[in-house]
């Protein structure tokens, strides 16, 4: 046995007779009952009092906690007098629980235990998400009810199946004490979003296409929600509203890193368009098809119809009215195939289009659109030599449509000579560059102002077009301070030159920023000119605006189970798990 010295309220000093610390501690415990310390009272002169005895008396604000009064707790060899405790019993609370029964202590806990107590917080609150919402728009009724008339319905509270019900089946895995410090709080937060996650996500990954990679976002979107609205509350404790904004944000942090990361739809290239439209050509010449004799003697009528009605037009485009007659009895003799209808028409566009005569090369065009426009409005009642008409006729017009799509791309972005490889060239030859968006827009005004290079250009085409010859506001603005860049010309060349000498001499950088300001919104504005040029681009060789970038079905799956998750994820505890939904009806 041993004699431990304990210092008291108001310092006096108790000795404990006892075999260990924590044997001393529990008798000290016992001192403790009913809340009161026991003092040591003063021994009057001539009793028959024991040595030393103890009265009752009430704690007083600065007494000593229990945890203070164990720190003082040392061993000593001092006599043997004073208070003896007994010898411990097995009922007898250990130093611990001692501790967690005594006011101001805190029990014990860790990160483990908090986390897995939130995911069953969190499978609890949505279990009982249906009968939580539909209970909290009955109560949102009633106080509606209660205003309107007075009348006194009280709010339905704990209802049968809510999450309530679901916390109390849980509630051996779910620890009653709270978080005791910011780990521990992130870890329940988390844990309460992943819990709540489970039974929709798992819902979802039932006929999912790619389970694995849902499921991993499923985890990161709940992470990400418990992380921001665990931020959130650290922040601004108690507000509900920045905890559901927060929270969403957070769980939607996967769907946004997931479009971001998927790559946005593109047009084809040129050399794919090239090889689409060869195989498809050769697709239709080996079908062996041919166009029916009343569809060929169309043709030849259209093709003579060039020459006009006057006779003097054959007299004066000899070579024009040779090949139209010669084109004309081929086609009514032998009806051709549609591959020799293409031929035909290359045939026209070098020896009667490509003519020096202005006139012949008039009619030679003219031929050429009466070719084109007769193979664009073919049926398949026009073909005949094969069984698949329809299909010959589909393929035969895929093949032109993106033949022509090839030929509109070229016009703006062939490699020398394009209208934008010819407008930089042009603005390179300045000597530094400075007039490259105004030699771009001068290019593609002279496509927009030409009848002829502006054909077969659609109406969204031609409107991209209109806006990078004329500008926006924000690029005109550009073009405007751009002119102050030293990379424009001589003059503001010179300009900076000087200032940047002024700013030697005098030490003030400021006098540098109209070059700095004009260099930077010339960059800007050269830049918003090239992408809107590669928009233009891949409208044409797309044929129509590209989609816009929508969410994938993985994506749409995740949003879907987040939003059931938000529905039941709680962000007050208590004794009630009430999720934002429920909030929201109660006006919380």
């Amino acid at each position: 046995m041993a004699i431990y010295e304990v210092q008291g309220p108001k310092g006096v000093i108790y000795e404990v007779d006892a075999p260990s610390k924590e044997d001393a501690a529990s008798a000290l415990k016992r001192a403790l009952e009913g809340g009161r310390w026991w003092e040591e009272a003063p021994i009057a002169e001539g009793s028959n009092a024991p040595d030393r005895w103890w009265e009752e008396a009430p704690i007083a604000d600065d007494d000593l906690s229990i945890q203070q009064m164990l720190d003082l707790i040392e061993g000593s060899a001092a006599s043997e007098k004073g208070l003896e405790s007994e010898q411990p019993s097995q009922d007898d609370l250990s130093i611990q629980e001692m501790l967690d029964m005594i006011d101001g202590a805190e029990p014990q806990t860790n990160l483990v235990e908090q986390s897995m107590s939130g995911v069953n917080e969190g499978i609890a609150g949505i279990l009982g998400a249906p009968v939580d919402i539909m209970t909290g728009a009955i109560n949102y009724g009633s106080r509606g009810v209660n205003s309107l008339f007075g009348t006194d319905i009280q709010p339905i509270i704990d209802p049968v199946g809510g999450s309530g019900t679901f916390e109390e089946l849980l509630a051996p895995t779910i620890s009653d004490v709270q978080p005791q410090n910011t780990a521990q709080r992130y870890g329940r937060r988390i844990g309460q979003e992943v819990g709540a996650m489970s039974v929709p996500g798992g819902a979802m990954l039932r006929n999912a296409k790619t389970p694995l990679a849902l499921g991993a976002m499923e985890t990161a979107s709940a992470v990400g929600s418990g992380v921001a609205g665990q931020t959130s509350q650290e922040i601004a404790p108690g507000n509900a509203t920045a905890d559901t904004v927060a929270s969403l944000a957070g769980g939607l942090s996967p769907v946004a890193a997931s479009r971001a990361l998927r790559p946005s739809p593109r047009a084809p290239s040129v050399e794919m368009l090239k090889a689409e439209a060869d195989a498809a050509y050769d697709e239709v010449r080996n079908s062996g098809a041919t166009l029916s004799p009343a569809s060929a003697d169309a043709l030849a009528g259209r093709i003579s119809g060039t020459l006009g009605e006057r006779a003097a037009t054959r007299k004066l485009n000899p070579r024009a009215a040779i090949a139209a007659d010669a084109l004309s009895k081929d086609l009514r003799n032998a009806p051709p195939t549609i591959a020799e209808v293409d031929q035909v028409r290359q045939w026209v566009g070098k020896n009667v289009a490509g003519s020096n005569e202005a006139g012949e090369r008039a009619i030679g065009v003219q031929m050429k659109n009466a070719i084109d426009s007769h193979l664009d409005t073919l049926s398949p009642s026009d073909v005949s030599g094969t069984n698949r008409a329809h299909e010959v006729v589909s393929t035969l017009q895929g093949a032109r449509e993106k033949a022509h799509r090839v030929h509109k791309s070229q016009l703006f972005e062939a490699e020398d000579t394009g209208a934008i490889a010819k407008g930089l060239r042009r603005a390179a030859t300045t000597g530094t560059g400075g007039n490259e968006i105004n030699a771009i827009r001068q290019n593609v005004r002279r496509v927009l102002e030409n009848p002829k290079l502006r054909r077969g250009f659609s109406e969204s085409e031609l409107k991209a077009m209109r806006e990078i010859a004329d500008g926006t506001p924000t690029q005109n603005a550009l073009r405007l301070l751009g002119r102050l860049a030293p990379t424009s010309g001589g003059l503001p060349l010179g300009g900076f030159a000087g200032a940047a000498a002024g700013a030697g001499a005098t030490g003030n950088p400021l006098l540098l920023a109209p070059s700095v300001v004009g260099q930077g919104a010339k960059m800007l504005g050269e830049r918003s000119t090239r992408k809107a040029i590669s928009g233009l681009g891949e409208l044409i060789r797309n044929g129509k605006p590209l989609p816009k970038k929508a969410a994938s079905d993985l994506e749409n799956n995740l949003i879907a189970a987040l939003v059931a998750q938000q529905m039941a994820s709680p962000a007050e505890r208590g004794n009630e798990a009430t999720n934002a939904v429920v909030r929201a009806l109660l006006g919380r």
